[in-house]
């Protein structure tokens, strides 16, 4: 008995490690993830905002495109279904950013603090009331607070400041949803990753955003201000000097904050629950 004292203590020193490499890296995604607010304005403001959407996604899903044969069969149906979420998440956030202010879309973002704890409580049963969970209770205190001074003192969606007048709106209501849809990713994403190796990270995030690619995709090529209305807009985005800013967000976005970024936070999630997750992105 004697002899196991030192390999609990051994495991209970890989498991703090392991958390605490999640939360490191979490913490590094996050920093990535806040680009994807202004550089997603900035590309609403020279492409259609289905296009520019569906352009970022459909890079990152080629590159991720290698791992989607490794995903384990078993996770097939979840994987697909988190891509929904996903998509949900990138389409209405890239939406909200045509009438609401960047800042406010990334605070109004950080809802993903309160879906993914009531998700725990309302699918894994889990007690959540403010006596067993009061980090959750001061999560949304904080984010609540932090949209309240945008609203309030910051003008709302007008961007005008010191009106005091709340000014909610479409954009705001679709910055909201970008919550839940990014939150349910997060949630479903830990409890496939949870008895599942580090090698799956790579694979599940390729459906997810490959799911995401296809649905972005869709809307581009039926929405009429996408590429029905532009059918030049790619050889324009690649050749034209004065896209060059929307061509460099699209790459980075693509690249970086969705490829790279997600797989980070899949990786993540197979150590942190989605609710501690949530907080370090948010």
């Amino acid at each position: 008995a004697a002899d196991d004292v030192p390999e609990e203590a051994s495991a209970s020193t890989m498991g703090a490690s392991r958390v605490l490499t999640a939360q490191l890296t979490l913490g590094f995604a996050s920093i990535l993830y806040g680009t994807n607010f202004p550089l997603g304005a900035l590309m609403n403001q020279s492409l259609p905002p289905s296009f520019a959407t569906s352009a970022r996604l459909v890079l990152a899903s080629i590159a991720l495109s290698p791992f989607l044969p490794k995903l384990s069969p078993n996770l097939t149906r979840t994987a697909l279904l988190c891509g929904c979420f996903t998509a949900t998440g990138y389409i209405s956030q890239s939406l909200s950013l045509l009438t609401t202010p960047p800042s406010t879309v990334a605070f109004l973002g950080a809802a993903t603090v309160i879906v993914c704890p009531a998700l725990e409580a309302a699918v894994n049963k889990k007690d959540m009331s403010i006596g067993e969970a009061p980090q959750v209770w001061l999560r949304a205190l904080l984010c609540v607070t932090g949209v309240a001074v945008l609203e309030l003192l910051g003008g709302g969606v007008g961007g005008g400041g010191g009106s005091g007048a709340v000014e909610l709106g479409v954009g705001d209501a679709l910055a909201l949803l970008q919550a839940v849809g990014f939150g349910t990713s997060f949630f479903l994403t830990e409890r496939m990753m949870r008895e599942q190796p580090l090698s799956q990270a790579l694979p599940v995030t390729a459906v997810q955003v490959s799911v995401s690619a296809l649905l972005s995709g869709l809307w581009c090529v039926t929405d009429e201000m996408g590429w029905p209305a532009n059918e030049g807009m790619l050889h324009d985005l690649l050749f034209s000097s004065s896209l060059r800013p929307a061509l460099f967000a699209v790459l980075w976005t693509g690249l970086l904050t969705t490829a790279a970024n997600r797989y980070l936070e899949t990786m993540s999630l197979s150590s942190l629950s989605s609710a501690s997750a949530s907080v370090i992105l948010a």
